[in-house]
């Protein structure tokens, strides 16, 4: 900074922002800056992941189970997801 200080961090202070948070957690996509310049940011999560399966309407007997899931894996959603972010990054011009 401009205090002659080391900031942590790989981007740029406060550019990244995560898509798709909320869905195949074992994967993180986002947008960040590098050096000012724009990309796209995929990585895999290292921890393991819940990922809730909901119950089956038509079940009268089904309930919600959470499901762990490891790290640096790709299960189908995050696999999916993966390839949705690499065509909008693709999309939008983004190394």
């Amino acid at each position: 900074n401009e205090d002659g200080k080391w900031l942590s961090g790989f981007f740029d202070k406060g550019s990244f922002q995560e898509a798709l948070s909320g869905w195949a957690k074992t994967v993180v996509i986002g947008r960040a800056r590098l050096g000012g310049i724009p990309m796209g940011v995929i990585a895999t999560e290292n921890r393991t992941a819940e990922a809730i399966k909901p119950a089956d309407p038509a079940d009268v007997k089904a309930s919600e189970a959470v499901i762990q899931q490891a790290g640096c894996v790709w299960f189908p959603n995050s696999a999916y997801k993966t390839a949705q972010a690499i065509n909008d990054f693709r999309t939008e011009d983004l190394p």
